[in-house]
């Protein structure tokens, strides 16, 4: 189900770009997939502190549980931290890479700026969920993401009627995953205070 609705969420955020023409669709594509060097270290963070925490809480050692995550969770902000910077400081000469056209150049240059802004926080949500779900909590995290994922349709609408047109949409994805960021980070301690 949850997997369902981000694919519907993410239908309805491209069909949004879409109205601002191929090469915004492009730049959503192709950013996407840049931006991976940051999820898929994340992903992997995450499956490896998920068992990590179930063993642990299995075992009654949630202060192991605790060490393994806070550790995690930084050193995963750190590179979501200098990704992130590189995306900030240097989005010409990555928007190059995969772009000729100055226009599109252009365009994923600002998306590359403004999702630089959100990598950390989106590494931190990443491998929260991963401790949290290894805590034996799965709804908890589904929940969190559902609402935060699914609320940036609205926002994008709202932010991209304003004057910041396609730019208001990279921000609303942007907004929201420090958002999670924040909100998993919290929830994580939270959870490990229960047990």
């Amino acid at each position: 189900l949850q997997s369902s609705l981000y694919c519907a969420f993410s239908m309805v955020l491209t069909r949004m770009v879409s109205s601002f023409g191929d090469g915004a669709i492009a730049t959503q594509r192709v950013g996407g997939q840049i931006e991976s060097i940051t999820w898929n270290v994340a992903d992997g963070f995450a499956a490896a502190l998920n068992a990590f925490s179930a063993q642990n809480f299995g075992a009654g050692k949630i202060d192991r549980v605790k060490k393994g995550y806070y550790l995690s969770a930084a050193t995963i902000a750190v590179w979501g931290a200098l990704i992130g910077v590189l995306f900030i400081l240097f989005p010409e000469g990555i928007a190059s890479v995969f772009f000729h056209e100055p226009d599109v150049i252009v365009t994923a240059v600002g998306y590359l700026v403004i999702i630089g802004i959100g990598e950390p926080f989106m590494c931190v949500e990443i491998v929260s969920s991963g401790a949290i779900s290894g805590l034996g909590n799965t709804k908890l995290c589904s929940m969190i993401s559902v609402i935060f994922t699914g609320s940036r349709i609205p926002l994008a609408y709202l932010l991209s009627h304003t004057a910041l047109g396609l730019h208001g949409i990279w921000w609303a994805l942007t907004i929201t995953s420090i958002c999670k960021g924040i909100v998993f980070m919290l929830a994580f301690h939270g959870e490990s205070r229960k047990h």
